[in-house]
């Protein structure tokens, strides 16, 4: 038998390894995309150069995955080294008028189609021809590659604050190539994942609860309740949607985008004392609850996915660090009700002892068969009506190989439920993505008409100005 030498450049953590084995069901597949509209058109061979030098140093993008042995246990990652930059950036001038919906258009059908697990699991386009002398780049990325803050952190690597370029040169980071981390020889046990190996981080959570209580019982006691609470929401099956319209699921996408006044917004948590998170979910609440009305369906609450963020500076830019809390919303028809219920119910996660919990609530779903994790995933997160992501973008103005960035538009997976809206905050502007299921919502512009108006009811709250673009 032929040696192996196949150079392995990391192992999936928990997270990544469990958005990996979902993808099984179409309807749960995660794959990102994002588009940053430019100016003008970037100088492509530069573009290339860029490219071509954040992926090879950060080894997510140079690496492909290689299946564990019989299918049972967690896939590692494999240096690529058949690695071909003309494979994953390509260069096309958009078909006259060459307007945004063009470029949408090329995107949801980049993100309805799988990332072939051959090759590293990701793809960029360069779109040029856009009406006004415009362009565009769509990147395509596979959630078990990064989760959003670290992919738009990657993303940041291309871009300069100036739009004449300068020296490049990319930052240190602690996903690089294997061979500069002394990466462990392929089947050592580094890279095989066992059965106490996988066990070894909850065992010792159960050792250090034990501990605690001999010292107080009683407040652990109450910890013990408060995790299973907590634990209980976050992993409980929901049936079906709370909306009875968005119900069908499908792998087809639509892609639409909406633009805010970030000034306005901003003075409105300023204001009220509230996040821009708030405000974000209560406009996609009333835009949802007009959009049941033009339907002639009453709507009173909606159940919402929203990924929480644990990421530290610790932590590589590959890999997920978040955690997908869950909770139901009433929906009410006054604007301020609406944000200040969103504020207490969403405020109320940010202690909850399952985020403390995700490493070791992942690590024992990893241990389940591949089709049984799949199940089991379905059937918290197909009962979703929305999911809502929101990532701070750069606070500055950002250039590609001389291009200005306009806009910066995230477009999240739906994770089972019918749409994912997904809020990226660049410089002055606040920039709205929605990655809609075209079988729940099969009349896009309806809805984002009833998206527009609801942001519109909510950042009213503030007295500006509430225009909102699609």
């Amino acid at each position: 038998m032929p040696e192996d030498r196949t150079t392995v450049t990391g192992s999936m953590n928990d997270s990544d390894a469990l958005l990996w084995r979902i993808g099984r069901d179409p309807i749960l597949r995660t794959t990102i995309v994002a588009v940053l509209v430019l100016d003008r058109a970037p100088r492509f061979d530069e573009v290339r150069t860029r490219v071509a030098t954040v992926a090879g140093s950060v080894a997510r993008l140079h690496s492909r995955l290689q299946p564990a042995p019989l299918g049972w246990g967690r896939p590692r990652w494999v240096a690529d080294d058949g690695f071909d930059i003309d494979l994953h950036l390509r260069r096309l001038v958009a078909p006259p008028p060459g307007t945004l919906r063009t470029v949408l258009d090329l995107a949801q059908a980049m993100g309805t189609v799988e990332c072939d697990p051959a090759l590293p699991l990701w793809e960029a386009v360069v779109v040029e021809g856009l009406e006004g002398g415009g362009a565009a780049l769509v990147i395509k990325l596979h959630h078990a590659v990064s989760d959003g803050v670290g992919g738009l952190a990657v993303a940041q690597q291309l871009l300069d604050r100036r739009r004449r370029p300068r020296p490049y040169e990319v930052p240190a980071e602690g996903d690089g190539p294997a061979a500069a981390r002394g990466a462990p020889e392929p089947g050592s046990p580094a890279c095989v994942r066992t059965l106490p190996a996988a066990v070894a981080a909850p065992a010792r959570r159960v050792a250090g609860v034990v501990a605690r209580a001999v010292v107080d019982p009683v407040g652990q006691l109450e910890l013990a309740r408060d995790s299973a609470r907590s634990v209980g929401r976050l992993l409980a099956p929901a049936g079906a949607p709370l909306s009875p319209l968005l119900t069908p699921r499908s792998v087809r996408r639509r892609y639409e985008v909406l633009d805010l006044d970030r000034k306005v917004l901003q003075e409105l948590t300023a204001a009220s004392h509230v996040t821009i998170n708030d405000v974000f979910v209560s406009g996609v609440l009333l835009g949802m609850r007009r959009y049941h009305g033009a339907h002639g369906v009453a709507l009173d609450r909606l159940r919402v996915l929203m990924p929480v963020n644990v990421r530290t500076a610790l932590h590589p830019l590959g890999g997920n660090h978040f955690v997908p809390a869950r909770f139901v919303l009433p929906v009410p028809a006054d604007p301020e009700r609406c944000l200040r219920k969103v504020h207490d119910v969403a405020g109320s996660w940010k202690a909850a002892p399952a985020l403390g919990m995700s490493d070791v609530l992942a690590a024992l779903l990893d241990l389940l068969p591949p089709p049984l994790v799949s199940r089991v995933w379905g059937s918290m997160l197909k009962g979703d009506d929305f999911v809502a992501t929101n990532v701070p973008g750069p606070p500055f103005e950002t250039y590609l190989a001389g291009a200005r960035v306009e806009h910066f538009y995230a477009f999240a997976p739906p994770s089972g439920s019918a749409l994912n809206v997904a809020l990226v905050t660049p410089a002055r502007r606040a920039c709205i993505g929605v990655s809609l299921d075209a079988a729940a919502v099969p009349d896009p512009s309806t809805f984002v008409g009833c998206l527009r108006e609801g942001f519109a009811e909510v950042l009213a709250l503030g007295g500006g100005s509430t225009r909102a673009s699609a």
